[in-house]
């Protein structure tokens, strides 16, 4: 995952350097780190999701890194351009996980969740210790403009409040003195499925 990052932000450079000298564009994006486990075959794959500014600085991104790989380390083929035309949907599946948690065992099911799913604890370990230290998410060949701070509202003693106590049995605060839930939420059956599922912490 360091050799990605670092590749990585060798194309980047690269481009702003030739950009520099009139010769290409810099590549203008945010990308995300992400690595899933494959239980059937004990394997990662560590893999950036990215968003650029069009289609031409996706391509290069792409034969950039195909061009820098050594050989059969990546696939092209694997290297998915999409048109973006909802930015809060992209956006979303930028920046979404580092990792899946839940699993299904046979990874070549495209099904939705059918209860089998697990939590691969031990390759999950393995994949957080792989990206401690690492930038799971950072902008590239552009900067933020400086936010000011404005003036705060001043302080309060908050005298009228009610006190809530969490009761997982009910999925829901409860008020103290009646009773009465706080949110009145109902979990749906595919979120108690996933409550319940197997956590398997042995990796062979």
């Amino acid at each position: 995952m360091k050799c990605m990052m670092s590749e990585f932000r060798a194309i980047v450079e690269t481009c702003r350097k030739r950009n520099q000298r009139g010769k290409g564009i810099k590549l203008i994006g945010i990308r995300s780190l992400e690595s899933n486990f494959n239980p059937a075959k004990k394997t990662y794959n560590p893999h950036f999701h990215c968003i650029v500014a069009n289609k031409l600085m996706a391509e290069i991104l792409v034969n950039q890194w195909q061009e820098r790989s050594r050989p059969g380390w990546t696939n092209y083929q694997c290297q998915n351009i999409t048109a973006i035309f909802n930015n809060l949907t992209a956006l979303i599946e930028v920046v979404k996980y580092g990792s899946k948690i839940f699993t299904e065992p046979d990874v070549t099911k495209r099904s939705k969740r059918n209860g089998s799913e697990q939590i691969y604890v031990a390759a999950l370990n393995n994949i957080f210790h792989s990206m401690k230290g690492l930038r799971i998410f950072e902008r590239f060949g552009f900067d933020l403009p400086k936010q000011t701070i404005g003036n705060t509202a001043p302080a309060a003693v908050v005298r009228d409040y009610c006190e809530w106590l969490f009761h997982p049995e009910f999925y829901d605060w409860l008020n103290v003195e009646n009773g009465n839930p706080l949110t009145n939420y109902h979990p749906s059956k595919e979120l108690l499925n996933l409550l319940n599922t197997n956590i398997d912490s042995l990796l062979e």
